[in-house]
């Protein structure tokens, strides 16, 4: 009797596992769905103007699925994630943009692979950074998530100046570099590309070249490419 039962108990556990598994999966599946419905609402009618339920019901789901997908807040800080880097869980520019390029003589050529990605995602995340800003100044929760992003900014750029390949990059002082570090931030940020972009009309794709060069020419006038 004992080896009989044995044997049945572990002819269910694989079972057991795919089970697990396979409500995992669909679980994450609705999740990322919850997200992808509440930042098209939130990109299209600001953060104010989506409500928990309006998510529930464009997105096909209950509205407790949704509230045990996060806080509203949550929702607005997982969804700008996924429209900047295609994840809801990555929330720095390092990973967006596969790491910031070593110095040296690549620079410029991996500078302008690391922007152009980037530009593509400040484009398909300028909806929802706009409704992240606005909802910033009513949302205390917000607004502590978007000042962390900032901070989170600088810090990496900061540390990606502090390394041994750009020591020789002229006044490379601490505040200086702090300086730098908020110049290349301000460079690469949602509000330049909005005003460039958006209110100037530029082409999406003069957007990345510019910001290569602009940012060679902080960091060393002489190493910006020579013009055709």
């Amino acid at each position: 009797m004992v080896a009989e039962f044995d044997e049945s108990d572990e002819s269910r556990r694989p079972r057991r596992r795919y089970r697990s598994r396979v409500r995992q999966e669909r679980a994450e599946r609705t999740r990322a769905h919850v997200i992808a419905t509440a930042g098209r609402l939130f990109a299209d009618h600001g953060y104010a103007g989506t409500s928990m339920r309006r998510i529930a019901t464009e997105a096909g789901v209950g509205l407790e699925t949704v509230t045990q997908t996060g806080r509203k807040a949550d929702l607005l800080l997982a969804a700008f994630r996924t429209g900047l880097a295609g994840d809801s869980d990555t929330v720095d520019i390092t990973a967006l943009i596969g790491g910031f390029p070593s110095g040296g003589a690549g620079l410029a050529g991996a500078l302008a692979t690391a922007t152009a990605r980037l530009a593509d995602g400040l484009r398909d995340s300028l909806g929802i950074w706009r409704a992240f800003t606005a909802a910033a100044m009513s949302d205390e929760t917000v607004a502590a998530a978007r000042a962390e992003l900032a901070a989170m900014r600088r810090r990496e750029i900061t540390a990606w100046l502090e390394t041994s390949a750009f020591a020789d990059v002229p006044s490379q002082d601490a505040t200086s570099r702090e300086r730098l570090a908020d110049t290349i931030g301000l460079l690469t940020s949602h509000e330049a590309y909005d005003h460039l972009v958006t209110v100037c009309g530029w082409p999406h794709d003069d957007f990345a070249p510019w910001v290569t060069a602009a940012i060679l020419d902080r960091l060393d006038p002489s190493s910006r490419p020579t013009p055709p």
